[in-house]
């Protein structure tokens, strides 16, 4: 898995500032690296880190 730690997926739509739900998608999707652990998700901190950067990179807000 990454070598930061896993967050749950609340705490990722908290950083990622999208429903819970959405995260949900993203992972079955396949679009964020997640993994179970004793029955729960557990979504990789990097993966979240690197959606924030794209996010940043690609909603049109840089440099205004």
């Amino acid at each position: 898995m990454s070598k930061g730690k896993d967050v749950s997926p609340r705490e990722a739509a908290q950083r990622l500032s999208i429903r819970l739900d959405s995260v949900y998608s993203l992972i079955w999707a396949g679009k964020l690296q997640a993994h179970k652990l004793d029955g729960r998700w557990r979504v990789s901190s990097e993966a979240v880190d690197t959606r924030l950067k794209s996010k940043d990179t690609t909603d049109g807000t840089t440099g205004r």
